[in-house]
């Protein structure tokens, strides 16, 4: 698939390191979108993930979805209440503080969940015979020590 570019300076925008992992992120990430849209769930987007990614089976708060997902409380609670609105998830009182609520999957939640997970495999699959089952692990092995370490920008 071609990515439009934008244009700075007169010249499409020089594409590096962080823009090819976001959108190789985003292309693989659209196969388990047509999964769920291919199994009834269309109202399922990509901005959702960050919901299913970090909740808990027995729930969650929107505050700690939110710290999970490294974004602020408002977006969350509008993720969360989308799926609330198309049944995915529920909000309920949390048995431990009274205060708080915990938004928890329902069926349908669970059911994205366990479509997305079970792509993850074909799309392992897919990428070790397009790289190669030795590209393949040491890319998985480069990305989990970029994730390790405390990547530092220069002056």
């Amino acid at each position: 698939m071609s990515i439009v570019r934008p244009v700075t300076g007169g010249r499409p925008r020089p594409v590096n390191t962080v823009v090819l992992l976001r959108e190789a992120f985003a292309a693989l990430n659209d196969l388990a979108l047509a999964r769920l849209a291919a199994s009834g769930h269309g109202a399922v987007r990509s901005a959702h993930g960050v919901v299913f990614q970090h909740l808990d089976d027995t729930g969650t708060t929107v505050s700690t979805l939110a710290e999970r997902g490294r974004m602020t409380k408002q977006a969350m609670a509008e993720l969360v209440a989308h799926l609330e609105q198309h049944g995915y998830v529920t909000r309920e009182p949390d048995p431990r503080d009274r205060r708080a609520k915990l938004v928890v999957p329902t069926a349908s939640g669970r059911e994205v969940v366990a479509i997305a997970q079970s792509t993850v495999p074909a799309i392992e699959r897919s990428l070790a015979e397009l790289l190669g089952a030795d590209r393949h692990e040491r890319l998985r092995a480069d990305l989990e020590t970029i994730l390790g370490s405390a990547v530092t920008i220069g002056d």
